[in-house]
């Protein structure tokens, strides 16, 4: 089994995603010199990778920060945008020096326990009845910068940072000719409509009439940036 290359030392535990979950998790274990996998090509999760051009938090920004790494204004009363999330993310990596551990374009492809299955006293933990019981228990495969050649690493510990909001859309199920194939018009996800730039968006909505499925934050932001593409020559 490989030892996770350019890397110092054999880690003991690898952290899956680079997000907000990810970068925390990274900064209280990185004691252990933990392997951060990172799919894409940058940190930040959901806040680079499933916003609009309009997303902006919806809480005050002091309500929304690590307890070790402020923000810069934290009582400014604006929410912030999602740019400057990531800002004040790539802000954190420099103060607590995360980016030596992590590797991008490194997508997890399988996890499968290879430890002994045994339980502590209590019951807890999933081989040997420790945490970090000095041999290795979980077996991660990936693939690195699309690669279709798979890599495979061990570990005694890892922590699940993927979040909820995952790069697979969610679609509902429809009957055999009752779904988006017949419909003349375009459909698309929330999670494609995001990968456009502003001329694109803008495009694809104006001078359209649009249903949005949904009612929280997305399809908030889809129903603002669709209003503001339809809402004609402003008078001066």
């Amino acid at each position: 089994m490989a030892t996770f290359p350019n890397h110092p030392g054999e880690s003991k535990v690898a952290i899956i995603g680079a997000g907000i979950s990810g970068l925390a998790a990274a900064k209280q274990l990185a004691h252990y010199n933990p392997v951060v996998f990172e799919a894409s090509g940058s940190i930040g999760g959901v806040w680079k990778h499933c916003s609009y051009r309009s997303t902006r938090l919806q809480t005050p920004r002091y309500d929304y920060e690590f307890s070790d790494y402020h923000w810069r204004e934290r009582d400014n009363p604006t929410f912030p945008t999602y740019a400057e999330i990531l800002e004040y993310l790539d802000g954190y990596v420099v103060k607590f020096n995360l980016l030596k551990f992590i590797r991008f374009n490194t997508k997890v492809v399988a996890v499968r326990f290879i430890g002994e299955p045994k339980l502590g006293s209590d019951g807890k933990w999933g081989t040997f009845g420790q945490p970090l019981a000095g041999r290795p228990a979980w077996e991660v495969a990936v693939r690195t910068d699309g690669s279709d050649t798979v890599q495979r690493y061990e570990f005694e510990f890892v922590v699940m940072c993927i979040g909820k909001y995952g790069d697979v859309p969610k679609r509902p199920d429809f009957p055999d000719n009752k779904g988006p194939e017949i419909f003349n018009g375009k459909v698309m996800h929330s999670l494609d409509y995001c990968k456009l730039n502003k001329e694109e968006a803008t495009q694809l909505m104006k001078g359209k009439k649009v249903v949005v499925i949904g009612y929280k934050k997305s399809a908030i932001d889809l129903a603002v940036e669709c209003a503001e593409a339809n809402q004609g020559i402003k008078s001066l």
